[in-house]
Order: C-alpha cells, then structure tokens, then sequence
C-alpha cells in the first residue's frame, strides 16, 4: 500500500516514521531497527543506513503483566475530579505553539452519563480574552495531573471520541517535569487530515514518531489508544493493534515520572487554522483514561 500524506513533524531530529492501517504497516526507516518478537532486555543493532520505504519491521506489545494503578472513568456531573488540575490562559504565545484558543476551565466538564467533554468555542465579538496575536477567537480546556499523579513506566490508555476540521488538534499526552525535556503524546490529531491516528516522543533534538491510517475519521467513533512504555521501548498502539515504536537510546529522558494532559487546541500552522468548514463548538469525548504498572 501506498504510505499516507502526512503533516510535516515538528523541526526536531526525526527517529523514524512508521505508517500503516490496521490491516497493515508499512515502515520508513532512518536510524533505529524495530526489537525483536516478544523482546525486551536491550540488544546491539545494526545501522543500517536504509532510506525511503523498507520492509515493515514486526512491532509487538510488550510481554508485560499490567496491573491497574490509577484510573479516572468520569463518571461524576460538573467539574473534573480532584485528580485533575485544569489550566487558564492562552500562555507564553500560545503556550508555545501559536494557539488561538484561551484555555478555561469550565470548557471541561464531566456530562453525568460517564465522559468528560472538551468544548472549544468560538468567543463572542464582545469577549475581551487576549491571545498572543489579540482578541482570542476561541475558548478551550486543557486539565493535567501534575503534582497529583505522576508515573514512570506503564501503559497508558484513553478510550476517546476526537473531533476532526482544520485547525482542531486533540490530544492526550504525558510530560515531565524539569530537564532534560521529555514529552510522549500517546494520540494527537490534526484535524485537517481526520483518518489519521499520530503519537510521537519529543526529547531534546530528538523525536520518535508514527502514525496510522484509518478507514474512517476518528471522530467516527470511540477508539482506545495508548501506549506501553518500559524502559528499553515505547510502543504506540490503537485499539490493542501496536503501530509504531521508538527504542531506548544512550541519553533518552523517558526515565523519570510524567504526568498526565488532556487538551483541545486551536489552530497553530500543524493543524492549521480553523476555516469556513470547521464546525464550533466542537467535543473532544473522553470515556476514561486508565494507567497499568507491570
């Protein structure tokens, strides 16, 4: 099959790209091999300097026991739960991205029939919130975990419904704190390209990446998508199906505990901004977010 066109990555070193359907991966490789079936203790490989398409290198799940150790099922009325700190404002020129939503807090609510909903809003013409190119012309929600629950290693899973359009980009993501940075998004969405599931591992000049083509666009239906991380690997997979992974290297800051974000963003020049076919408000629909140990 034909690799999929995708949005550009951000201006980081790129690891390698995996693309793929359900039925199917095909893989580009640039630098790190895929581990072997059922592998996990670390093993040398070779460079070998391969570009452009390659056969698909076998991605597995790791052979892990996982027990549960924290859990949010939303199944409360109102505000997020306790476990949840949701953020304010627009940040530091759009918190680092260009974003034109303003992030309050009433844009995440818990709907009493068991899902937290995400709405962004366009504002009003009367609204006086200021974004880092002027009056903001949308309202989001971002809640995050830091400083109530932090893990390192697990799997780490959301079963969501993601809106789609030109400038929507839903996310559930981890970070670390302090450096060196480290960030795993386990699901984000360009909205522009609606059949297209991406996660990646952002560290300082480094980033992994994949990414997975569907039949229909995500905002079609709930998906569960997650990812295993151990310390020799981390895996992105959908639904149970893995699709891409990114191995441990000399250096790599996915060693520390990380957090937990849910956010719909608005517009930046990934995602692209919203336009005459973009539909407000619009929902990002989570059912749950779990976390395992092994």
């Amino acid at each position: 099959m034909t690799a999929p066109s995708v949005p550009p990555l951000r201006s980081r070193r790129r690891i390698w790209i995996a693309a793929g359907s359900v039925s199917g991966i095909i893989a580009a490789t640039t630098m790190v091999a895929a581990v072997g079936l059922g592998e996990e203790e670390p093993r040398k490989t070779r460079n070998t300097g391969i570009s452009g398409k390659a056969a698909a290198p076998r991605i597995t799940l790791p052979k892990v026991d996982w027990k549960l150790s924290w859990r949010d099922e939303f199944n409360g009325r109102g505000k997020p739960s306790s476990a949840w700190t949701a953020l304010t404002g627009n940040g530091v020129r759009g918190w680092g991205h260009q974003a034109r939503q303003y992030y309050v807090p009433e844009a995440s609510r818990q709907n009493g029939r068991g899902q937290l909903v995400i709405a962004a809003r366009k504002t009003p013409a009367s609204s006086k919130l200021k974004c880092w190119n002027g009056r903001c012309g949308y309202t989001s929600g971002r809640i995050q975990t830091i400083g109530k629950f932090e893990q390192r290693y697990g799997r780490f899973a959301v079963r969501a419904k993601l809106p789609t359009g030109s400038g929507m980009w839903p996310a559930f993501w981890m970070q670390k704190r302090g450096k060196p940075y480290g960030e795993i998004d386990v699901v984000e969405i360009s909205g522009k390209y609606p059949k297209l599931v991406q996660g990646f591992a952002h560290a300082n000049r480094r980033v992994g990446a994949g990414h997975l083509k569907l039949r229909k666009p995500v905002s079609a239906e709930y998906h569960t998508y997650g990812v295993d991380w151990t310390p020799w690997r981390i895996v992105w997979w959908m639904d149970g199906k893995p699709y891409a992974q990114m191995k441990a290297y000399k250096g790599w800051p996915f060693d520390k505990p990380f957090y937990l974000i849910l956010n719909l963003q608005v517009g930046n020049n990934w995602p692209g901004k919203p336009d005459r076919t973009t539909r407000f408000p619009a929902y990002m629909s989570v059912d749950w977010v779990r976390v395992y140990r092994a």
